[in-house]
This record gives C-alpha cells, sequence and structure tokens, in this order.
C-alpha cells in the first residue's frame, strides 16, 4: 500500500501493537453463522421461521453492503509458472537446509525493535513515549500537514463519481475544530473497542483518484484493532471523531470505537502486559461468555491480548483461554472485561520462534485472502500482509512498503541494476526473510525453483499489454507468484521493478 505516514508529536522512543478485521473464513463466518442461531433462538417464540429467515437475510445483505463481511473472491486464473504444489508451505520449507533454525532470538529481536523505534524515518511510536503536554502551535502544524497530504492539486471524486468541489473542501476544513484548540492542552490515553478505520480526515466520504472506482479509498490510512493503544490530541467538530496517535499512524478514529482511560496507567499496563496470547490464525473469533455462545470480535493474524487463564489438559475439550478487552462504558470511558477464545484455536503464548519454516507457516495461513486497500472490506493490502505476517513473531513493522523496506539488513543496491543482477542479488537472499520493494508494492521472498524466484504478496491487479493499450488482471487477494508476472505489461515484470531487497534480521546479527 502507497501511504504516506504522518510523524507524531516526538516520542522518546516511537512502538507498534496490532490490530483486527472482522472477516475471513474462520472468524465472520463462523461469527455470523453463531449469531443468526442465536437471533432465531431469542425470536423463535415470538415469529415464524420463514419471517425469522427474511430478517436474517436482510441483516446478512447489510452487513456485506456495510462492508461488515470481506469480500469473496472468485479463484483467479492460476498464475504462471506456479503449481498447486507451490500453494503450500512445506513446499518451501523443504528447500531449506535448516527451517528450524532460529534467525534472531527474542533478545535480538527486542534490541531491533528498539533501535527501529528511534529511527524517525520509520514513523513508530511507542504510546507511553509520547509528549503528554502540548501547544497550540503544534496540533495546528500536524493538522496542516494532514491537510496537505489529503488535498492534493488532483481533482478527486466521491462515491457517486462527482468531483469534489470547494464546498466539500470547506465544510472539511470546518470539521476540523481548529478554532477551539487550547493554547495548551494534554494527551489523553484510550484504547480501541472495536476494529475501527483511521482516516485522514474526520469523514467517512470517500476521496477517489478516478469516478466510479472505490476500491481504493484516499481517505483511508488503515483499519485498527480492538486493544490497540491511542493518544488523543483532539476532537472533530461535531465530537464524533478522535483526533489519534497510534503505533504506526495519525489519523482521524469515530469516538464510539475507543475507550478513554481516567489514567495513562491503565492504558500502558495493558500494553505492556508480559503475558499476552498472539493470534497466529489469520482470523479467529473471541466470545463474549464461558461456554462460547456468543462470539463479540474477530482478531487477526498479530494481534495481541493480556492472557488471565490458559486451558490445561486436552485442548480438545477443555475450558478456553481468558483474555482481557477493553470495553467502553456509557460516558466513554474505558473498563476492562474477559474475552473467551477456544483451546483449540490457532493462538500462541507468546510470540512464536523465528524460524524459516515459522514464517512459511504463518504466511500461507493468509494466501487467497482478499486484497483490501488500508484494510478496507476485511481485505489486508501488501503492507498489512507483511506487518501481520511479522507481528506474529514480535518484529515491529511501519504500514508503509516504502519504510517497511527500511529494516533490517539491505542486500545490495537493487534499483536500476539489470535482470541479471537483480537474480544474482536473489540467489544471496534468505528465503521466507527477505522483503522485496517495488514502488508502491512490497513482497516475501520463498525462494527459487527451476531458476525461477518466487514471492507471496497481496496484489490488486497485474497490468498486461494489448492491442487497444495495457488491460488490467484484477487478481484481489494473497497469491503465490514468479517474478516474471506483468512482464508483458507496459510498466515489465516484478523482477524489472524491484529496487530495494532486505533481510529482516539484526545487522549486528549478521
Amino acid at each position: 500500500m502507497l501511504l504516506d505516514v504522518l510523524r507524531p508529536l516526538p516520542c522518546l522512543r516511537p512502538a507498534m501493537r496490532g490490530f483486527a478485521q472482522a472477516s475471513g473464513e474462520t472468524g465472520i463466518t463462523k461469527l455470523l453463522s453463531e449469531e443468526f442461531k442465536n437471533f432465531r433462538l431469542l425470536m423463535l417464540p415470538h415469529y415464524s421461521s420463514t419471517l425469522i429467515n427474511v430478517i436474517a437475510t436482510i441483516f446478512l445483505n447489510l452487513l456485506i453492503l456495510f462492508g461488515g463481511m470481506p469480500q469473496v473472491l472468485s479463484a483467479s486464473p492460476r498464475l504462471p509458472n506456479v503449481t498447486p504444489q507451490m500453494g503450500k508451505p512445506e513446499f518451501w520449507v523443504k528447500k531449506i537446509k535448516d527451517p528450524t533454525n532460529l534467525l534472531l532470538t527474542p533478545e535480538k529481536i527486542q534490541r531491533m525493535n528498539e533501535e527501529n523505534l528511534r529511527r524517525p524515518d520509520l514513523r513508530l511510536c511507542r504510546i507511553k513515549d509520547l509528549k503528554e503536554d502540548w501547544t497550540r502551535e503544534e496540533i495546528l502544524s500536524l493538522l496542516k500537514e494532514d491537510w496537505n497530504f489529503g488535498r492534493t492539486d488532483e481533482v478527486r471524486y466521491d462515491k457517486s463519481g462527482t468531483p469534489l468541489g470547494e464546498p466539500f473542501w470547506n465544510k472539511l476544513r470546518n470539521s476540523l475544530n481548529q478554532e477551539s484548540i487550547k493554547e495548551s492542552g494534554r494527551t489523553l490515553y484510550a484504547l480501541v473497542v472495536k476494529k475501527t478505520d483511521i482516516r485522514v480526515f474526520p469523514t467517512a466520504e470517500l476521496s477517489l483518484s478516478t469516478p466510479n472506482h472505490d476500491e481504493f479509498d484516499l481517505f483511508q490510512h488503515s483499519a485498527i484493532s480492538i486493544g490497540s493503544p491511542l493518544g488523543i490530541y483532539h476532537f472533530s467538530q461535531d465530537n464524533e471523531w478522535a483526533y489519534a496517535q497510534t503505533p504506526f499512524i495519525r489519523g482521524w478514529i469515530r469516538r464510539h470505537d475507543l475507550a478513554i482511560a481516567k489514567e495513562r496507567k491503565d492504558v500502558v499496563d495493558y500494553e505492556e502486559a508480559k503475558n499476552r496470547l498472539v493470534i497466529t490464525g489469520n482470523m479467529i473469533t473471541v466470545f463474549g461468555d464461558l461456554f462460547l455462545k456468543h462470539p463479540v470480535f474477530v482478531a487477526q493474524m498479530g494481534d495481541s491480548f493480556p492472557l488471565l487463564r490458559i486451558p490445561a489438559g486436552n485442548k480438545s475439550t477443555d475450558a478456553p483461554y481468558v483474555i482481557q478487552v477493553p470495553w467502553r462504558e456509557n460516558n466513554g470511558d474505558l473498563s476492562f472485561r474477559k474475552g473467551y477464545i477456544p483451546a483449540q484455536e490457532d493462538v500462541h503464548r507468546g510470540f512464536l520462534a523465528y524460524t524459516q519454516e515459522n514464517i512459511a507457516r504463518q504466511a500461507f495461513k493468509m494466501l487467497n485472502h482478499p486484497y483490501g486497500w488500508g484494510d478496507k472490506h476485511g481485505g489486508r493490502d501488501c503492507s498489512r500482509f507483511i506487518m501481520d505476517l511479522f507481528r506474529t513473531f514480535g518484529i515491529l513493522m511501519p504500514r508503509n512498503s516504502k519504510e517497511q523496506a527500511m529494516v533490517g539488513t539491505d542486500l545490495g543496491l537493487a534499483e536500476g541494476k539489470s535482470a541479471g543482477e537483480k537474480r544474482r542479488l536473489l540467489d544471496r537472499a534468505v528465503p521466507l526473510a527477505t522483503l522485496i520493494r517495488l514502488r508502491g508494492h512490497i513482497m516475501l521472498y520463498l525462494g527459487e525453483d527451476k531458476g525461477n524466484h518466487y514471492v507471496i504478496h497481496s496484489i490488486w491487479e497485474v497490468q498486461e499489454s494489448g492491442k487497444a493499450g495495457p488491460t488490467a488482471e484484477k487478481i484481489g487477494k494473497t497469491v503465490v507468484s514468479d517474478l516474471s508476472l506483468g512482464e508483458k505489461g507496459p510498466k515489465g515484470s516484478l523482477l524489472d521493478r524491484i529496487i530495494d531487497i532486505r533481510m529482516i534480521d539484526h545487522p549486528i546479527h549478521r
């Protein structure tokens, strides 16, 4: 995802914690089926089954219409040079001499994270290190920076294909509520209580670069998970949006999707709880009761929560994991409740060991997951795929593909090199621990097979040249491809367009 992440107010040492999307076959589908079951049981004494089914169908359609479920894509044609076996992690793991070798110890990962947190070019931020006191001039400066980012000279369109005119922009500027900012203020601390979006401006309106193409809303920064910490600077004119700093980006978040803590310590303690349960499946359902009857939200790979109790004995029959989840009281204050995760779910106490085998297994759990710019419609874009993957190992990653390719060790200058020179660089790369970046896109290197180099990545489309001009073939999901993809298009192949090759390790370790 080509996303220009905006800087926070100064951090002593700027971190990151994950987030959740209500989507995925093993998450939202299961959640909805349970919701409909509960709904039917609740309504059965009063209404006929026919009426219940009609209402349930309307409910499902509304969820799809308003983005409550991910888009479901039909299978794309098999990509060139990709066999069915290549869609399994074992295919790539067996090519590695020692796939269970530890690439980095937890201590070295922590050291790498700390160094990256001190790098302003990565724009990571630990919420506890945010500046607590700020001036009016500082907040106005941030708002101006955001305005210049979102309000460009290019024509933008709304969802109906109508250009966004001056009345729209004037109303949007007024919504920033700049006149209410005091000469000095203090940061408020909060936790996200519902998977939600981070927006460039306090609006749900779309900003599209071309009419009638709402897949790429340029006002959308990202989604953010339940449990994510925030520092709040300001509120919108209608008081519906909070201007907040997250661990990886700054923007506007709907106020009803967060809960404000009475004390900074409540948020810091939640974020820094040592005993955590890490979500290692693509998507899993979290329940609100011990008997797992009432699903409350879907967590995604890389999310983590303070762990209150673990199952004992046989996982298939034992009591569930008990986690701590944030809750919004009626007055907007933060409190905490218990969440329950089935004992057999794909979760892990603490982070996974950083090995090539584990990286492969985690990456392929996201295979075929729908693409979503800024995580819209329950999807993942290219940089979110990378971010979620490495979160399961405790490795902090920026949200932007360009900045992700600044982490780790540069394997050599790739930009401007010939295809042969780039292949030679890839021959030195460590499979499954190396990122490959093009302009606006990033991929995970899988390895080589029969002279071709392969990657796994979340991709929207590939361009091909036609008699009437370039055509776009939609892929729209996470796929395995070789680097010849796009070779018949006007921009050239993936290999031709490589500009960065980085191994995700600590330079001292090498």
